[in-house]
């Protein structure tokens, strides 16, 4: 199958995005074929490289090599090696980490979690779906892993006409396990965890809280989830760490994280966060975390999002003390750092407080971002000192 584009449409894909919407294509040579795999050529003709046709979707074309190259199990294998690979050189003691991370590793609609002997995968494009068989294929022999589980159940899915599905792939043994990330304990279970399993994207960013945390520090972890923040402020011994989220089974996860790792200085409570803020009256703590899940996923809705984040923060802000730390994150795709950042400074005069920027977090480095493409980027992260 060959697309050929509208004159002048190729110069996003010549600046390194790897999308094709829709709109962008004059022409379909061999349309009538279900195999998704296409050539992509200007319009005067010019071969600009492979990937997967769906004209199903508004992405109609996603490129995954600049080559004349077979897309079948030895590419898979190459890519997801090389892409592992990278990690390792980073940081080559971990087990703990994002192995592919969809177009950031040329590889769109992947992604790939290792959690040591545990893997899940998740395909969000129609074209990767139909090499599901092969990925699992090369994830079993590069791993040898004791579980793989298919996290396919997220909604964009069903905007490639894919159906949701989750399900356990391979299994030996307990479907629970103990993993560590720099020294803290979690127990993984990705039957039950949201999106793949676990939030790994955040990994760095939490230990980077530690050295804010003093022994007198009082903590605030909203929207903990299964307690990434507020377990790492107890283990650099914070005087007092307070975990919120609405979801009974995370916060019961939680709880046995923190007995897991012997921690009495931390308690968890369940309850919606914007109730928790209304009803909580003091401005006792040092260091509060806001890490909310996304409050858009489409620009038609940026304006209520940033409303919502606006709202959020100036109650976060009213609870901390002089001379306190707050960390927020935007996880939104659609919410700019520069529009976040505006938000903040809203929220801050809400709040009637004074705020300074000493940081600015992106996503952990098994995450990358593929700079000509900003839907890679998604997560941003102020740390603000609160006068």
């Amino acid at each position: 199958m060959r697309i050929f584009l509208k004159k002048n449409e190729e110069r996003r894909i010549l600046a390194g995005h790897l999308w094709v919407f829709s709109n962008e294509i004059e022409d379909i040579d061999g349309q009538h074929t279900d195999y998704p795999v296409a050539d992509l050529y200007t319009h005067g003709k010019t071969f600009l490289g492979r990937g997967f046709y769906n004209k199903k979707s508004l992405i109609a074309f996603r490129l995954i090599t600049y080559k004349k190259e077979e897309i079948n199990y030895d590419f898979f294998k190459e890519k997801i090696i090389n892409a592992n690979n990278r990690r390792l050189k980073i940081y080559p003691i971990n087990n703990v980490y994002r192995v592919v991370n969809s177009e950031s590793d040329f590889l769109p609609g992947l992604v790939i979690d290792r959690f040591d002997d545990f893997i899940s995968f998740q395909i969000s494009s129609a074209g990767m779906e139909l090499f599901k068989e092969e990925i699992i294929k090369v994830i079993d022999e590069i791993f040898s892993p004791r579980f793989i589980i298919e996290k396919n159940n997220i909604q964009s899915r069903e905007l490639e006409g894919l159906e949701l599905i989750e399900r356990t792939v391979k299994t030996s043994g307990e479907l629970e396990k103990i993993i560590q990330i720099d020294g803290v304990k979690f127990i993984i279970n990705l039957e039950e965890g949201q999106k793949t399993g676990f939030y790994l994207d955040q990994n760095m960013n939490r230990k980077k809280l530690r050295d804010y945390i003093r022994d007198d520090s009082e903590v605030l972890d909203l929207f903990c989830y299964e307690g990434g923040f507020a377990l790492n402020a107890a283990y650099k011994n914070a005087k007092k760490v307070i975990g919120v989220d609405v979801s009974e089974k995370a916060i019961k996860r939680a709880i046995r994280n923190s007995e897991l790792n012997e921690f009495n200085n931390i308690e968890f409570i369940k309850d919606d966060v914007f109730d928790f803020l209304n009803n909580y009256k003091d401005k006792s703590f040092d260091i509060v975390i806001l890490d909310p899940p996304s409050f858009t996923k489409s620009k038609k809705n940026i304006k209520s999002a940033l409303n919502g984040y606006i709202e959020l923060n100036s109650k976060a802000l009213k609870l901390l003390k002089k001379n306190s730390f707050l960390f927020t994150f935007s996880c939104s795709h659609h919410i700019t750092e520069d529009k976040f950042l505006i938000a903040i400074g809203k929220s801050a005069i809400k709040a009637g407080r004074e705020v300074k920027l000493i940081d600015c977090s992106k996503c952990s480095y098994d995450h990358p971002i593929l700079p000509q493409m900003p839907e890679t980027s998604y997560l941003k992260g102020f740390t603000l000192f609160v006068v």
